[in-house]
């Protein structure tokens, strides 16, 4: 008898509607575009001025894409690499992040956004444009130190 009371209990009206009201379509505060991101960056991080004087770093991670299923062959397709140009904003950033070499191995944690970019009148078509924000980096490894080839 206590499972059809808790049968009735949850497929009753009211039930119904509590959970109908937990499914909202207003924005929420928490709602956020996170990324995180582990590859090595393709060269030092750059430090680059906004347009009201402020420092900022832009750099940009290399990551490798899954590999997709094999062919029916039983071959897989070569791995490709994908390429993400952060920008950091804050004076604490733009000091940790100019510390960082070509080659390091991170994890970048980020928000990011997407733009539409308009078509142009010269003919370029419209295009989405993926924006990534810095929020944290760690350092996964650091680059191998590059040996002198001796010489004979």
């Amino acid at each position: 008898m206590s499972l059809l009371r808790s049968f009735s209990r949850i497929a009753s009206p009211a039930a119904a509607a509590t959970r109908a009201a937990s499914f909202s379509t207003t924005a929420s505060a928490a709602d956020i575009a996170r990324i995180q991101l582990i590859g090595r960056l393709v060269a030092d991080p750059e430090v680059k001025a906004t347009r009201s004087g402020k420092d900022y770093v832009s750099y940009t991670v290399a990551t490798t894409d899954p590999l997709g299923p094999p062919s029916e062959d039983g071959t897989r397709p070569e791995p490709t690499t994908s390429f993400h140009r952060i920008f950091a904003f804050g004076e604490n950033s733009v000091q940790r992040l100019t510390k960082l070499t070509k080659g390091t191995q991170v994890l970048v944690d980020a928000d990011f956004r997407i733009t539409k970019t308009p078509a142009t009148e010269d003919g370029a078509p419209a295009r989405d444009q993926l924006l990534v924000q810095h929020r944290s980096i760690s350092v996964v490894s650091r680059p191998k130190p590059q040996t002198a080839a001796p010489t004979a």
